[in-house]
């Protein structure tokens, strides 16, 4: 019995975890944040109701995201017309996104038993941003399957090395790229990172081939911008761009603390502290994080991550989200180390959102799918080799899970002020 639930855990787990997704959807969860996908689902219907009877509008000040998203709800909405199946249609349709990313990590990690990495990509349950746009319809979910079905391709395109030619894998990857796009805006640099591939692998001749392609998938997005520029103004930076450097280092943080620290309990320590560089970098990350926090200024009541609202709900102060951002960066300074291509990465996630207000559910779960399929570093698939690793992570994000669900109900982190 012991031997067939082990050689079965992966499709055990995810029937399991999609279960646990059900009984969300009934009690209608929205773990990710009290109350917030809720809001955004019936806030936004009007905007879903009005591309119902009409091909296209602009959304304006209801929807501050890219149309495709809420074009695919509208459609729907067309033959049900019914909001609650609806829901449930892109509840089921979210299924493919763990199911995505086991094909992607089939596909780049090879070595490894279909089952561990099956079992690891059922963990996708355990985010509340991925269930909670699940059950409300949420088009984060839609953006990020357009994304995975990127990256298959373009992990395959790169494992090929077919580099002399433009074929159609090549336009599959930019398609389904700006598909992400086009259901929310910030995929864009993404677009920068892969130019920046292309620039590295292709002749000139075919990069300007490969710019002209992408000049033309781009031009509906100037269209949109121009006439309805809120969605340009959501990528803005604020003045405050300090706040970002010490939040999105913590936000981070949190999806590789876990990783880093089980790592270190196999005896397993990638980060060598007597290193000069290291010893540097991380005296600069405190001084500079020091500062930010002594001038930081940002309502932690609309987003920040979980560790600054955890460090106002205990300590009513900034100090464990200082602490989150100082480890963060140590973390994403040693990956920045080990190739090239992950300091282009780091930087575009750092400077990826405005300050003006910076949510976790924005990263999840996008940086998990980025740092297993993009990050050209050792640590994924020494965390993969070992099967008990998977589970001291399900255990972590279970808790989490957890303590987002109770503050769904007990709306705690909606008691914080803010001043």
């Amino acid at each position: 019995m012991r031997s067939y639930l082990e050689q079965n855990s992966g499709k055990i787990s995810f029937v399991i975890l999609s279960l646990t997704l059900l009984i969300g959807f009934i009690f209608n969860e929205d773990s990710s944040g009290s109350g917030g996908h809720i809001s955004d689902f019936y806030y936004t219907w009007t905007y879903v109701e009005l591309l119902t009877t009409h091909f296209f509008v602009f959304g304006g000040h209801i929807a501050d995201m890219t149309p495709l998203g809420y074009m695919i709800l509208s459609w729907f909405n067309y033959f049900v017309n019914d909001q609650y199946i609806v829901r449930i249609i892109l509840c089921v349709i979210s299924l493919m996104l763990p199911i995505l990313f086991y094909q992607a990590l089939k596909n780049h990690y090879e070595e490894f038993d279909s089952n561990k990495l099956l079992l690891f990509a059922s963990l996708m349950f355990l985010f509340p941003a991925f269930r909670s746009g699940a059950i409300w319809a949420n088009a984060s979910n839609i953006a990020n399957i357009f994304f995975l079905i990127f990256l298959i391709f373009f992990n395959n395109w790169l494992k090929r090395n077919e580099f002399d030619k433009i074929n159609i894998n090549f336009f599959y990857q930019l398609f389904f790229l700006a598909l992400a796009v086009y259901t929310r805006q910030y995929y864009a640099f993404i677009y920068l990172y892969a130019m920046y591939i292309y620039f590295k692998k292709f002749s000139i001749k075919n990069f300007l081939r490969v710019s002209l392609i992408v000049f033309i998938l781009s031009l509906p997005g100037f269209w949109l911008i121009i006439n309805d520029p809120v969605l340009f103004t959501t990528l803005i930076f604020s003045p405050k761009i300090y706040n970002t450097f010490l939040i999105t280092p913590s936000i981070m943080s949190f999806y590789l603390i876990p990783i880093f620290f089980i790592l270190f309990l196999n005896k397993i320590n990638k980060i060598d502290f007597k290193d000069k560089y290291t010893i540097w970098s991380s005296v600069f990350f405190i001084i500079l994080i020091s500062i930010i926090s002594i001038i930081f200024d940002y309502d932690y009541t609309l987003g920040g991550g979980f560790f600054i609202k955890l460090s106002f709900l205990f300590f009513d102060n900034l100090i464990l989200g200082s602490l989150t951002s100082i480890i963060g960066l140590i973390l994403l300074f040693h990956l920045s180390k080990e190739h090239n291509d992950n300091l282009f990465l780091v930087i575009l996630l750092i400077f990826l959102f405005p300050a003006f207000y910076i949510s976790q559910k924005y990263y999840e779960p996008m940086f998990f799918i980025m740092f297993f399929l993009m990050f050209k570093s050792e640590i994924p698939r020494l965390f993969l080799k070992t099967k008990k690793n998977i589970y001291y992570l399900a255990l972590y994000l279970g808790i989490y899970l957890t303590s987002a669900i109770i503050n769904d109900i007990l709306k705690i982190t909606k008691t914080l002020t803010f001043g």
